[in-house]
């Protein structure tokens, strides 16, 4: 089923916090050993029961919650730990920025009062209510056009709006680097990468980057953490996927899905996902972000790049949004709701049913994945695909 709310967590987070991306810490997720069959406690952070998979892999890491082994990027999430050697982070870019002859404001990493999620209010929500009020939480809660709670969560800002456009070249120049493109004010951040096609080093990216360097070594905070070992794992979970979707159950399952989205208006959808994927093609395209290079794997080794953020500059149509917004909650509704009919259960039963064959199959190599994730740097949170 598909987990909107965490994609948009991790989507929003990356517009709020700029560079500033940390792994989460261990709560709730791959790390905490029950004592049992080498697993987590056995729930999610919502009390649902974990599936075999993500006993290992981490909550909505299972074939039966989408499989895409996606984040819920909350700062409330992570542990005093990350959250002092971020404070430090920033802490020593504010020394960096005055000795270049800027001001910058260290920004508190969900240190205040209830992590300083502005989003905590919706993702509390339960899934149906979160569809019918935010739909898929893309146009809905990343609007640049309005003026709200998100736009207010960097202290820097009013700085920045202080500036001539030649100095707030000089300032980002400063923070991120020479080798970094910021778009708008506070916008999208690219990093240009070397003639190698690797991105610049640390100490060449800016205040930012000098300040990760002291904290968490030249090689930034997944410095060193070598992730060849599992490359086999990641193949059979991945045919493992594959058997799951082409089971005859779920491509029974798919139809009826299809069926029922047909009858409520929305009949050209094939497959799962595909609303999804609509709304953001529509959101891609009204916020001029089509032609923009990609936030993850690039289309060509020899113009890899690596953008974070959304420029909050955006001309958007306000008209535009509005109908976007709206179709957005009408179709991820739709799609909800047919979900729960239609989906959501042969889909678990499903892939529960593989999970479990696949877990005793690779339960030591499952066993050394859990345990290197949760030694790694900062928990390593984010796990396979």
């Amino acid at each position: 089923m598909t987990n909107w709310r965490a994609r948009a967590r991790l989507l929003a987070y990356a517009c709020v916090a700029g560079l500033v991306l940390t792994g989460c810490g261990d709560d709730g997720s791959g790390g905490q050993n029950d004592g049992g069959n080498g697993g987590t406690s056995g729930q999610s952070g919502d009390g649902e029961e974990l599936s075999p998979l993500e006993q290992y892999l981490g909550e909505d890491s299972g074939l039966g919650s989408g499989g895409g082994m996606t984040v819920a990027f909350s700062m409330a999430d992570l542990g005093e730990d990350e959250r002092q050697q971020l404070r430090q982070v920033e802490e020593l870019v504010a020394s960096c920025m005055q000795e270049a002859g800027f001001e910058y404001i260290p920004v508190d990493p969900g240190g205040g009062e209830g992590g300083d999620d502005p989003f905590a209010e919706a993702y509390s929500l339960p899934p149906d209510e979160f569809a019918r009020e935010y739909g898929y939480g893309m146009t809905t809660l990343m609007d640049p056009g309005k003026d709200t709670e998100t736009e207010d969560t960097d202290p820097n800002a009013a700085i920045r709006d202080g500036l001539s456009e030649a100095a707030l070249e000089e300032y980002n120049r400063a923070l991120f680097g020479d080798a970094v493109e910021v778009s708008g004010n506070g916008g999208a951040v690219s990093i240009a990468p070397g003639e190698d096609g690797a991105p610049p080093d640390l100490q060449d990216q800016g205040c930012h980057g000098k300040a990760s360097a002291e904290v968490y070594g030249d090689e930034g905070l997944m410095g060193g953490f070598d992730m060849s070992e599992f490359e086999g794992l990641f193949e059979d979970l991945e045919a493992l996927r594959q058997r799951v979707e082409s089971d005859p159950r779920m491509v029974e399952a798919t139809e009826a899905w299809a069926a029922c989205m047909a009858e409520a208006g929305y009949s050209e959808f094939d497959t799962t996902g595909q609303p999804e994927e609509t709304v953001m093609d529509r959101m891609s395209e009204l916020y001029g972000w089509e032609d923009e290079a990609p936030t993850d794997a690039p289309d060509s080794e020899d113009e890899p790049s690596v953008s974070v953020g959304g420029d909050t500059e955006a001309d958007i149509d306000e008209a535009a949004l509005a109908e976007l917004q709206e179709y957005e909650i009408a179709v991820a509704t739709a799609d909800y709701d047919c979900e729960q009919q239609e989906y959501a259960e042969v889909q678990k039963d499903v892939a529960w049913g593989f999970e479990e064959e696949f877990v005793d199959q690779h339960e030591a190599e499952l066993e050394r994945y859990r345990d290197a994730m949760a030694e790694g740097p900062a928990g390593s949170a984010g796990g396979v695909g």
